[in-house]
């Protein structure tokens, strides 16, 4: 006779199923609208195309949630962001193209000024030649011609060196700016504003290569998915905003504040682990409470709690184990009982 325990457990039901289901294809329509929304902000120009291909492919599951339309739309989401890797290749390419073209006008510009500067210098000795013919001569009235000419050939050098640095000093602004603006992309977070992991796998390894001691805390926001669930994700958008600001604001310019992903942000600082376990509960009851959000013209009140974990970096460790030690501290914070 086979004992209670030794049953085979019952096959799931249909309803289960469906609840199954219907739990990923939440998690998967969650997904679209944060891609849709990431490309918008990194390229803006031409995110915006992609952003309504996307709402109305997430549209589409929406309309009809099944197995065969799921499938489509993974081809279809998969060709899609092909498509926008390929396009922000090209843009790369063409801000690098068009730096290179920055650095050959300088060298064309540098050739011209050279060029001017022999014909200059020949002009001169063209007018000390004349000059000397006239005292010689003691014409007086053709030296002082030649004195009036001298100093309109003066300004003319003038004028034309003035023309090319400003032109040469207008080119370099535009390129500096869109310089900052792509060095900006690459290390920057597009919808919070702070650091990107990318930035942050830099510092990293400048912190360790140099044997500098810091710590690294890690804030995560509790239950966020419920913000996004039930307020909707630019709710959600506008509270890791906030989250983002307060941070910077509680922090020195060498430290460093970072979008870890979703709502998990990281804080290095240059400090031991002592003063970052102290500064790390400040910035929990800084970020801890109540968060006024605007959408769309309506004003929301959201209760946000922060878990944070910390640990300090020990010489030698990699990068991957002090953060699989940050985790740690991360899941023993938020399981450890409420204070009262």
């Amino acid at each position: 006779m086979m004992s209670p325990d030794s049953r085979p457990a019952p096959p799931p039901s249909p309803e289960n199923g469906r609840a199954a289901f219907q739990s990923v294809l939440d998690v998967y329509l969650s997904a679209i609208l944060d891609i849709a929304e990431a490309i918008s902000r990194i390229y803006p120009d031409m995110g915006e195309t992609y952003r309504e291909q996307l709402a109305g492919l997430r549209g589409r599951l929406v309309f009809q949630p099944d197995a065969k339309t799921l499938e489509e739309s993974r081809n279809t989401l998969h060709d899609l962001l092909t498509a926008f890797s390929r396009q922000a290749r090209s843009y790369s390419q063409a801000l690098h193209e068009e730096l290179n073209q920055t650095l050959a006008m300088l060298a064309r510009t540098e050739d011209t000024r050279s060029l001017r500067s022999v014909r200059y210098v020949e002009h001169l000795i063209d007018f000390v030649d004349q000059m000397e013919d006239a005292v010689r001569s003691l014409n007086v009235a053709r030296l002082t011609q030649q004195a009036v000419e001298l100093r309109q050939f003066a300004e003319s050098i003038e004028i034309d060196s003035r023309d090319d640095y400003d032109r040469l000093r207008d080119k370099l602004d535009q390129f500096q700016h869109r310089l900052r603006e792509a060095e900006l992309l690459a290390s920057r977070d597009p919808l919070t504003g702070v650091a990107n992991r990318r930035e942050l796998d830099r510092q990293l390894d400048s912190r360790i290569q140099a044997k500098r001691e810091f710590s690294v805390l890690l804030f995560d926001l509790n239950q966020f998915k419920t913000v996004n669930d039930q307020l909707g994700h630019l709710c959600g958008d506008e509270v890791l905003k906030q989250v983002g600001a307060r941070l910077g604001s509680q922090v020195r310019s060498r430290d460093l504040v970072c979008r870890w992903g979703g709502d998990e942000f990281v804080v290095l600082l240059d400090c031991d682990l002592d003063h970052a376990v102290t500064r790390s509960r400040q910035i929990v009851q800084w970020l801890n409470g109540v968060y006024r959000v605007h959408v769309e013209g309506a004003e929301m009140l959201v209760d946000v709690a922060v878990s944070v974990g910390v640990a300090a970096y020990l010489a030698g460790e990699t990068s991957e184990r002090l953060f699989e030690r940050v985790d740690e501290s991360l899941y023993q914070h938020k399981n450890a009982p409420a204070r009262e």
